[in-house]
């Protein structure tokens, strides 16, 4: 584990000292939550309000979690010396995990301050939007691990990684419409077992694959 808190580390300290890309996230996610306040004041329905949270969350965790293994590529060779492929795959979903986390509490705050807050059920409804959270870091976390192998990664991202994180989006985002309409624990139960089951198989699928990707 002291390798794996070493790589964690190690992503922190590429992400503190390239200020640019958490700046352009945070400015993104602000930027989108404005115009949308601009666009709809207080007439924005529950359902809209629903579906503009997960759109600014889907494309926040693309461009914060794409350049993962991207960024990093021409050094990537020195850490497989150093450890395992499982290691480094673990640091990876750990940081984004956390990564993503940042980026739901920003997104809800700024949602809830702009275009108001219609969850009732806060706890439940934040279980499920940070499950769904993670589900895309996860998926995001594996696509970006293969694209970076590829001659143009932009384009391998979008083309492998929205298939991918589509279950994960159709789970999370029914779930939580349902609970702002007043849906409890036992309503979405099976959903979020579903959704939670999606999440393992691609955290399943990483491990088998990705030593795959790192071989020449």
């Amino acid at each position: 584990m002291n390798l794996v808190f070493a790589l964690i580390k190690k992503d922190y300290l590429i992400d503190f000292r390239q200020k640019y890309p958490i700046v352009g996230i945070a400015l993104y996610i602000f930027a989108t939550i404005y115009i949308s306040y601009l666009s709809f004041g207080n007439l924005i329905n529950p359902s809209t309000w629903n579906a503009l949270l997960w759109i600014v969350l889907l494309f926040a965790s693309v461009t914060g979690i794409a350049k993962g293994f991207i960024q990093e590529e021409n050094s990537s060779l020195y850490y497989y010396f150093l450890t395992s492929p499982s290691q480094i795959l673990i640091a990876k979903f750990l940081y984004n995990g956390l990564y993503q986390l940042l980026i739901v509490g920003l997104t809800f705050v700024l949602f809830s301050i702009f275009l108001g807050n219609p969850v009732e059920n806060l706890p439940l409804f934040m279980l499920n939007f940070s499950i769904g959270a993670l589900g895309m870091g996860a998926a995001f976390t594996l696509i970006s691990a293969i694209s970076s192998k590829t001659g143009n990664q932009s384009t391998m991202m979008a083309l492998l990684g929205f298939p991918v994180v589509i279950p994960v989006l159709i789970m999370a985002v029914s779930n939580s419409r349902n609970i702002i309409f007043g849906a409890g624990l036992t309503d979405i139960m099976g959903n979020l077992l579903t959704l939670i089951s999606i999440i393992v198989i691609i955290i399943a699928l990483s491990f088998i694959l990705f030593p795959y990707s790192r071989r020449n």
